[in-house]
This record gives C-alpha cells, structure tokens and sequence, in this order.
C-alpha cells in the first residue's frame, strides 16, 4: 500500500513538472519575439532619419525668415511670414521647373504638382487676411531680395549636374522644413497652423523623394 502511495505521489510530481514546462516554453517563445519587434522597430527608427536626412548642401545665400523668436506671433508677424513663405514656396516651383527643363528628372515633375498646390494654401490663408499677393508672374524673379540671391545661386549649382540638381532640392525642402518649424512655434491661428504643418508634411515627403536620388 505505501508503494502504491509513493508511485502515485512520483506520478503526480511529473506531472505537475510537465504543466510547469508548458508556460515556460510560452514565455520562451514571447521572449523570443520580443527581440523579433525590438528589431522591427529600431530598423524603422534608422530608416527614417535616413531618408529625410542627408549630406545637407550649404547655401551661401540662406535668407532670413521673419521668425518670432520668443511669445506669440502678432497679426503683423503672421503677415509677414505668409508673404515670406509664398514667395519661398514659389522659389521652390521655379527652381524645380527649371532643373527639370534642364535634366528631365521625373522627381522635379512630381514635385512640382505639390509647390503649386502649396502656393495655394498659402494665398487662400492670405486672403481671408486681405493680404496682398508679392509674387511676380515671371519665373525666377522675386520682391524679397534675399530669396532673389538664393534663387540665382540654386540655378546656378543646379545646372552643373543631375546630382548638383538634387542636391538643390534637399537645400531648399532642409531650408523650408526648417523655416516652417520656426514659424509653428509661435503661431496661433488656427488656419494658419493648419496650413503650415501641410506644408511641412509635404517638403518632408519631398525631402525623402530628393535623398532617394543620392
């Protein structure tokens, strides 16, 4: 009788070791996985920076945003960085459509549906602020002397070489990311944020398109 207690003691012992196996493989399968996601995702933290982010071409020419600096943006701040930011998005459709004159590259051609959608916005926020549009109707000229002196140093780089030419590209969606950030800091108008952070989102999506070419 004690030998038939003790083997069904031993039996239950196995037993309950074997259910003890059981969530010990689960756990070894999730702790498995987790690296598996641990991964996945550090590979896409990598994979963004690298492509919005590249060797950034230095403009010598890099004009001066009406940024506020510090507290809130005042009506005539505001005014002032949508004349400043029409005529930098206008910029960039020009010298878009002139490297693709030149190099024939599809990527200038995509983008420039998008400049000219932006330039739209922006002359829609102005409107309803009765501000007046400065931009010219000739290509490659500009009321804002220090985005005129850009202009004619991007065409100027972007003419050497298709490289060159995109590397005019990233200068200009760095510098308006850049621009845009400042001025969204301070901003307080609803329309005007609106606005703004489309704008962002698209020469980010223009800057990967660009970086994509290097």
């Amino acid at each position: 009788m004690r030998a038939a207690k003790a083997t069904v003691a031993i039996l239950t012992a196995s037993l309950l070791f074997a259910g003890c196996a059981s969530p010990s493989g689960e756990s070894s399968s999730a702790t498995s996985a987790t690296p598996e996601a641990s991964n996945s995702e550090a590979a896409s933290a990598s994979a963004e920076p690298t492509s919005t982010t590249s060797a950034n071409p230095k403009v010598t020419n890099a004009p001066n945003a009406p940024v506020v600096e510090t507290g809130i943006s005042t009506t005539d701040a505001t005014a002032a960085q949508l004349v400043y930011l029409i005529e930098e998005e206008k910029l960039a459709n020009d010298v878009y459509q002139a490297m693709f004159d030149l190099w024939g590259a599809r990527v200038f051609g995509n983008i420039l549906k998008s400049e000219q959608s932006h330039q739209s916005q922006v002359l829609a926020v102005m409107k309803t602020r009765g501000i007046n549009d400065p931009r010219s109707s000739t290509a490659g000229v500009f009321e804002n002397a220090e985005l005129q002196a850009l202009y004619n140093e991007l065409i100027a780089k972007g003419s050497k070489s298709a490289i060159d030419a995109y590397e005019v590209g990233v200068a200009i969606e760095v510098l308006d990311i850049d621009d845009l950030t400042k001025m969204l800091a301070t901003a307080k108008d609803a329309d005007v944020i609106a606005m703004m952070e489309n704008l962002r989102k698209g020469s980010e999506n223009h800057l990967r398109a660009f970086n994509n070419q290097l």
